[in-house]
Protein backbone atom coordinates (compact mmCIF):
# COMPACT_ATOMS: atom_id res chain seq x y z
CA UNK A 1 0.00 0.00 0.00
CA UNK A 2 1.58 3.56 -0.96
CA UNK A 3 2.06 6.20 1.32
CA UNK A 4 0.79 9.87 0.15
CA UNK A 5 1.58 12.75 2.39
CA UNK A 6 -0.49 12.16 4.99
CA UNK A 7 -0.89 8.33 5.28
CA UNK A 8 -1.94 5.45 3.05
CA UNK A 9 -3.47 6.19 -0.71
CA UNK A 10 -4.63 4.35 -3.63
CA UNK A 11 -4.74 5.52 -7.42
CA UNK A 12 -7.90 6.28 -9.52
CA UNK A 13 -7.00 6.39 -12.85
CA UNK A 14 -8.74 6.28 -15.86
CA UNK A 15 -9.98 7.86 -19.54
CA UNK A 16 -11.55 11.15 -20.67
CA UNK A 17 -11.28 12.73 -23.69
CA UNK A 18 -8.28 14.56 -24.44
CA UNK A 19 -9.99 17.86 -24.65
CA UNK A 20 -12.21 17.80 -21.39
CA UNK A 21 -12.04 20.03 -18.70
CA UNK A 22 -11.78 17.77 -15.17
CA UNK A 23 -12.08 18.97 -11.42
CA UNK A 24 -13.09 17.88 -8.23
CA UNK A 25 -16.55 17.93 -7.29
CA UNK A 26 -18.86 18.56 -4.28
CA UNK A 27 -21.60 15.55 -3.50
CA UNK A 28 -24.85 17.83 -4.12
CA UNK A 29 -25.45 16.45 -7.42
CA UNK A 30 -24.99 12.74 -6.34
CA UNK A 31 -27.10 13.46 -3.45
CA UNK A 32 -30.03 15.69 -5.72
CA UNK A 33 -30.22 12.36 -8.18
CA UNK A 34 -30.36 9.96 -4.94
CA UNK A 35 -33.22 12.07 -3.90
CA UNK A 36 -34.77 11.87 -7.15
CA UNK A 37 -34.08 8.41 -8.37
CA UNK A 38 -32.93 6.06 -5.74
CA UNK A 39 -29.82 5.70 -4.04
CA UNK A 40 -26.61 5.07 -4.69
CA UNK A 41 -26.23 1.00 -4.88
CA UNK A 42 -28.74 -1.00 -6.66
CA UNK A 43 -30.67 -3.99 -4.79
CA UNK A 44 -28.60 -6.81 -5.40
CA UNK A 45 -25.21 -5.35 -4.58
CA UNK A 46 -23.51 -7.07 -2.24
CA UNK A 47 -23.77 -5.82 1.52
CA UNK A 48 -20.77 -6.75 2.64
CA UNK A 49 -19.49 -3.81 0.00
CA UNK A 50 -20.88 -0.95 2.31
CA UNK A 51 -19.97 -2.49 5.80
CA UNK A 52 -18.40 0.19 7.56
CA UNK A 53 -18.37 2.54 4.39
CA UNK A 54 -15.84 5.57 4.97
CA UNK A 55 -15.62 9.11 3.54
CA UNK A 56 -12.74 9.81 2.06
CA UNK A 57 -10.83 12.54 0.27
CA UNK A 58 -9.34 13.19 -3.04
CA UNK A 59 -6.08 14.73 -3.91
CA UNK A 60 -2.57 15.42 -6.65
CA UNK A 61 -5.01 15.19 -9.88
CA UNK A 62 -2.74 14.93 -12.47
CA UNK A 63 -3.38 14.44 -16.53
CA UNK A 64 -1.30 12.42 -19.09
CA UNK A 65 -1.40 12.03 -22.67
CA UNK A 66 0.61 9.31 -23.17
CA UNK A 67 1.47 5.64 -21.74
CA UNK A 68 5.14 6.46 -19.83
CA UNK A 69 3.15 9.15 -18.68
CA UNK A 70 0.98 7.22 -16.70
CA UNK A 71 3.49 4.46 -15.29
CA UNK A 72 5.75 7.27 -13.84
CA UNK A 73 2.91 8.65 -12.10
CA UNK A 74 1.98 5.47 -10.59
CA UNK A 75 5.62 4.94 -9.70
CA UNK A 76 5.67 7.86 -7.82
CA UNK A 77 3.18 6.32 -5.50
CA UNK A 78 5.21 3.47 -5.49
CA UNK A 79 2.94 1.06 -8.13
CA UNK A 80 4.22 -0.77 -10.93
CA UNK A 81 1.53 -0.52 -13.38
CA UNK A 82 0.49 -4.14 -14.81
CA UNK A 83 0.58 -5.30 -18.40
CA UNK A 84 -2.79 -5.09 -18.78
CA UNK A 85 -4.70 -1.97 -17.90
CA UNK A 86 -1.47 -0.37 -19.18
CA UNK A 87 -2.59 -1.54 -22.32
CA UNK A 88 -5.91 -0.23 -22.02
CA UNK A 89 -4.76 2.72 -21.29
CA UNK A 90 -2.50 2.95 -24.54
CA UNK A 91 -5.68 2.01 -26.52
CA UNK A 92 -7.28 4.89 -25.41
CA UNK A 93 -4.95 7.06 -25.86
CA UNK A 94 -4.69 5.97 -29.79
CA UNK A 95 -8.15 6.89 -29.50
CA UNK A 96 -8.18 10.37 -28.64
CA UNK A 97 -8.44 10.15 -25.03
CA UNK A 98 -6.12 11.20 -22.09
CA UNK A 99 -5.50 9.81 -18.78
CA UNK A 100 -7.03 11.32 -15.70
CA UNK A 101 -5.27 10.33 -12.33
CA UNK A 102 -5.97 11.06 -8.70
CA UNK A 103 -4.70 10.09 -5.19
CA UNK A 104 -7.89 8.39 -2.92
CA UNK A 105 -7.40 8.77 0.61
CA UNK A 106 -7.12 4.86 1.98
CA UNK A 107 -8.35 4.10 5.78
CA UNK A 108 -6.01 3.26 8.14
CA UNK A 109 -5.49 -0.37 8.33
CA UNK A 110 -2.58 -2.74 10.31
CA UNK A 111 -0.25 -4.69 8.21
CA UNK A 112 -1.11 -2.15 5.12
CA UNK A 113 1.93 -3.98 2.98
CA UNK A 114 -1.01 -7.11 3.00
CA UNK A 115 -3.94 -5.34 1.66
CA UNK A 116 -2.76 -6.45 -1.83
CA UNK A 117 -6.63 -6.35 -3.71
CA UNK A 118 -7.96 -2.92 -4.27
CA UNK A 119 -10.72 -2.79 -6.66
CA UNK A 120 -13.27 -0.59 -7.71
CA UNK A 121 -16.70 -2.83 -6.83
CA UNK A 122 -19.34 0.06 -8.05
CA UNK A 123 -18.94 3.00 -10.27
CA UNK A 124 -21.97 5.86 -9.43
CA UNK A 125 -22.40 8.56 -11.76
CA UNK A 126 -24.74 11.25 -13.13
CA UNK A 127 -24.12 12.17 -16.99
CA UNK A 128 -25.69 15.58 -18.25
CA UNK A 129 -26.25 15.84 -22.14
CA UNK A 130 -26.83 19.20 -23.00
CA UNK A 131 -26.49 21.64 -25.86
CA UNK A 132 -23.36 19.89 -27.35
CA UNK A 133 -21.47 19.38 -24.04
CA UNK A 134 -21.49 16.30 -21.72
CA UNK A 135 -21.06 16.86 -17.93
CA UNK A 136 -20.13 13.31 -16.27
CA UNK A 137 -20.37 13.82 -12.21
CA UNK A 138 -18.21 10.30 -11.37
CA UNK A 139 -17.21 8.94 -7.99
CA UNK A 140 -16.29 5.00 -7.32
CA UNK A 141 -16.79 3.14 -4.32
CA UNK A 142 -13.15 0.91 -3.27
CA UNK A 143 -13.15 -2.17 -1.61
CA UNK A 144 -9.42 -2.87 0.19
CA UNK A 145 -8.80 -6.57 1.08
CA UNK A 146 -6.31 -8.47 2.58
CA UNK A 147 -8.17 -11.49 2.27
CA UNK A 148 -12.29 -12.55 2.38
CA UNK A 149 -12.57 -11.53 5.84
CA UNK A 150 -10.39 -8.36 6.42
CA UNK A 151 -11.38 -5.48 4.30
CA UNK A 152 -12.51 -1.88 4.65
CA UNK A 153 -14.87 0.09 2.44
CA UNK A 154 -14.55 4.06 0.88
CA UNK A 155 -15.78 6.35 -1.10
CA UNK A 156 -15.20 9.87 -2.39
CA UNK A 157 -16.80 12.28 -0.45
CA UNK A 158 -17.45 13.62 -3.69
CA UNK A 159 -15.87 13.06 -7.20
CA UNK A 160 -14.88 13.90 -10.32
CA UNK A 161 -16.63 16.54 -12.74
CA UNK A 162 -15.72 15.77 -16.51
CA UNK A 163 -16.95 18.31 -18.93
CA UNK A 164 -16.63 17.86 -22.45
CA UNK A 165 -18.00 18.45 -26.22
CA UNK A 166 -20.36 15.89 -27.55
CA UNK A 167 -23.54 14.81 -29.10
CA UNK A 168 -23.57 11.42 -27.39
CA UNK A 169 -23.62 10.10 -23.78
CA UNK A 170 -20.19 8.49 -22.96
CA UNK A 171 -19.05 6.25 -20.18
CA UNK A 172 -15.74 4.55 -19.81
CA UNK A 173 -16.12 0.70 -19.07
CA UNK A 174 -13.28 -0.56 -20.81
CA UNK A 175 -11.10 -1.22 -17.52
CA UNK A 176 -13.98 -2.89 -15.44
CA UNK A 177 -12.21 -6.61 -16.61
CA UNK A 178 -9.24 -5.63 -14.33
CA UNK A 179 -11.15 -5.70 -10.56
CA UNK A 180 -9.94 -8.15 -8.45
CA UNK A 181 -13.56 -8.99 -7.74
CA UNK A 182 -16.18 -11.04 -9.35
CA UNK A 183 -18.09 -7.96 -10.69
CA UNK A 184 -18.23 -4.25 -10.61
CA UNK A 185 -21.32 -2.50 -10.94
CA UNK A 186 -22.16 0.39 -12.34
CA UNK A 187 -25.11 2.85 -11.87
CA UNK A 188 -25.97 5.73 -13.84
CA UNK A 189 -28.03 8.59 -14.35
CA UNK A 190 -28.45 9.68 -17.81
CA UNK A 191 -29.85 13.76 -17.61
CA UNK A 192 -30.66 14.95 -21.32
CA UNK A 193 -32.80 17.97 -22.87
CA UNK A 194 -33.15 15.56 -25.96
CA UNK A 195 -34.74 12.28 -26.43
CA UNK A 196 -33.50 9.28 -25.21
CA UNK A 197 -34.22 6.37 -26.84
CA UNK A 198 -34.25 3.41 -24.14
CA UNK A 199 -33.80 0.77 -27.06
CA UNK A 200 -30.31 2.45 -27.52
CA UNK A 201 -29.39 1.21 -24.17
CA UNK A 202 -27.03 -1.69 -24.60
CA UNK A 203 -26.89 -4.85 -22.68
CA UNK A 204 -26.25 -5.92 -20.07
CA UNK A 205 -27.40 -2.36 -18.65
CA UNK A 206 -30.98 -2.71 -17.37
CA UNK A 207 -33.43 0.70 -17.96
CA UNK A 208 -34.67 1.57 -14.60
CA UNK A 209 -36.94 4.74 -13.09
CA UNK A 210 -37.46 7.06 -16.05
CA UNK A 211 -38.78 10.79 -15.09
CA UNK A 212 -37.53 14.43 -14.45
CA UNK A 213 -35.16 16.25 -12.73
CA UNK A 214 -34.07 19.86 -12.21
CA UNK A 215 -30.33 21.06 -11.85
CA UNK A 216 -29.80 25.00 -11.67
CA UNK A 217 -33.49 25.39 -12.69
CA UNK A 218 -33.27 23.77 -16.17
CA UNK A 219 -35.52 20.38 -16.17
CA UNK A 220 -34.22 17.48 -17.73
CA UNK A 221 -35.57 14.18 -18.59
CA UNK A 222 -33.62 11.39 -16.41
CA UNK A 223 -33.18 7.94 -16.96
CA UNK A 224 -31.70 5.58 -14.85
CA UNK A 225 -29.84 2.73 -16.30
CA UNK A 226 -27.96 -0.08 -14.11
CA UNK A 227 -25.57 -2.97 -14.99
CA UNK A 228 -23.25 -6.01 -12.91
CA UNK A 229 -20.08 -6.45 -15.06
CA UNK A 230 -18.15 -9.45 -14.63
CA UNK A 231 -14.39 -9.14 -14.31
CA UNK A 232 -12.07 -10.67 -17.04
CA UNK A 233 -14.85 -9.88 -19.13
CA UNK A 234 -14.68 -6.87 -22.19
CA UNK A 235 -17.25 -4.19 -21.47
CA UNK A 236 -16.98 -1.96 -24.62
CA UNK A 237 -17.43 1.97 -23.17
CA UNK A 238 -21.07 3.16 -23.78
CA UNK A 239 -21.65 5.22 -26.44
CA UNK A 240 -25.88 6.22 -26.84
CA UNK A 241 -26.53 8.79 -29.36
CA UNK A 242 -29.64 11.14 -28.30
CA UNK A 243 -31.80 13.18 -30.16
CA UNK A 244 -31.99 16.98 -30.09
CA UNK A 245 -35.34 17.94 -29.06
CA UNK A 246 -37.15 20.03 -31.15
CA UNK A 247 -37.76 23.87 -30.60
CA UNK A 248 -41.03 24.81 -29.30
CA UNK A 249 -43.86 25.70 -31.08
CA UNK A 250 -44.21 29.66 -30.93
Amino acid sequence: MPFGPKGLVVTWVGPVPDQAEVSYADNSIFAAAAKANGTDTPTEFPRKYLQALQRVDLFNASMSWNAQAVKDWEKRYGIEMETEPLSIFEQYIKSGHAIFSTLVRHPSVRDPQLFRRCSVVLQRAVIVLADGREDLYLKSYFHSAKDENTYVNFVPSGGLHVSFKSDAIWFPLELTRVIQEPYSYVVLDLLTTGTLDEKQVPKPFLVGKRGTMTLTKQQFQALRVTAKLPAKERAPDLNIPVQNRPPAAK
